[in-house]
């Protein structure tokens, strides 16, 4: 009997194992011109079963010797020039970037994706420790950046207990906080919670705001089954490469006539490619860290000067949309500003000056 081929098709977020439709290869898929019998459809489906068990074994291999040479979160090099402390959570230990100083401190933390880490917004962060003498901190999230990435099943309030905390522990005053993307529906929920956390919030690009937000029931069905059978990290390793990186941002974060910046690009590529760096993402891809209603909701319910900041580009390239705002902004006008600063999503390395204008006098206000 010919030896059957086989080609390892690539189709996201999914791998398919797929055999050569050829006359050498009758295994899978025969073409019957009469009524299958059932022994030949057993035969058919316990090749395609030897077939997927060897197709996951061979996943569990790659990540075995992949996970020999992954360095751990604390060995990737810091982002902005500060102190990194380590702030304990029951889940692990969160790290954090601090610039001691004076007045109001100012709190930034980053976005949750993929390769979400305080290099997004280490520009303004930058920017804040030239300009002004305030303390200024700087949180990666647990799951993110140099912080530990345990295997728990992540949810919202596990970001949301970890802000508080931190608010509380390692800072202990009213802050300016600055947030960025999914970051900002755990910075208002927190300030909702706790107004004395908080003076005044910047919300740059927020999540929560979309008509639609997350992927399709069938989506999500295949992420987790990827889960299941333990191939997403798999998945993950490969979607991150530089490469796929690229045109991630290129098409859906960034204008198109605005270059990817190289160094974020870097950053992006060797914090998704480190011990544990699948485990947070897997359940952002499938749409569980997102607070949905809950996040509308603590928009319009927010009782401190919040900046709103958005793209003027609102067409359906971008991965975020803003459908939403405008009723939020009429359903707390006392509380919520907007502004309209560049055509992306990370402002701060698009036309960085232009969102500087924007957030200082905002912040700087008593």
């Amino acid at each position: 009997m010919p030896r059957e081929k086989f080609r390892l098709v690539k189709v996201r977020p999914l791998l398919l194992l797929w055999a050569d439709r050829s006359p050498s290869c009758p295994a899978l898929f025969m073409r019957f011109s009469t009524k299958p019998t059932r022994s030949s459809l057993i035969r058919t489906s316990l090749a395609a079963g030897a077939l997927a068990s060897g197709g996951w074994a061979a996943a569990q291999l790659y990540n075995r010797r992949r996970r020999k040479h992954l360095l751990h979160p604390g060995a990737l090099p810091k982002v902005v020039d500060a102190s990194l402390k380590t702030l304990p959570l029951p889940e692990g230990n969160a790290r954090y970037y601090h610039r001691s100083g004076a007045g109001v401190p100012v709190v930034l933390v980053h976005s949750i994706n993929a390769a979400g880490s305080t290099h997004e917004i280490a520009p303004i962060f930058e920017h804040l420790a030239r300009a002004t003498e305030r303390p200024l901190y700087a949180l990666d999230w647990l799951g993110f950046g140099q912080s530990d990435r345990p295997d728990l099943r992540y949810h919202p309030a596990i970001f949301a207990r970890q802000l508080q905390r931190f608010l509380r522990d390692a800072v202990g005053a009213p802050v300016d906080l600055v947030a960025l993307s999914l970051g900002c529906e755990y910075a208002a929920s927190v300030a909702t919670d706790r107004p004395d956390a908080a003076r005044r919030l910047v919300l740059i690009a927020p999540t929560g705001c979309a008509a639609n937000e997350g992927p399709s029931a069938v989506g999500q069905f295949l992420v987790r089954a990827s889960d299941r059978l333990d191939v997403f990290e798999t998945f993950f390793y490969r979607l991150t490469r530089t490469s796929s990186l690229r045109r991630f941002y290129r098409k859906q974060v960034f204008p198109d006539s605005a270059p990817v910046p190289d160094a974020l690009l870097r950053y992006a590529a060797r914090t998704t490619h480190v011990r544990g760096a699948h485990r947070a993402p897997r359940y952002f891809v499938s749409s569980d860290l997102f607070t949905r209603e809950a996040a509308r909701q603590a928009y319009r319910r927010l009782e401190r000067p919040t900046l709103v900041v958005t793209p003027e580009r609102r067409d359906a390239d971008l991965a975020q949309s803003f459908e939403l705002l405008p009723d939020m902004l009429d359903a707390n006008s006392r509380h919520l500003q907007h502004t309209v600063v560049g055509r992306g999503l990370l402002p701060q390395w698009e036309t960085p000056d232009a969102l500087f204008d924007a957030i200082m006098p905002f912040l700087s206000a008593s």
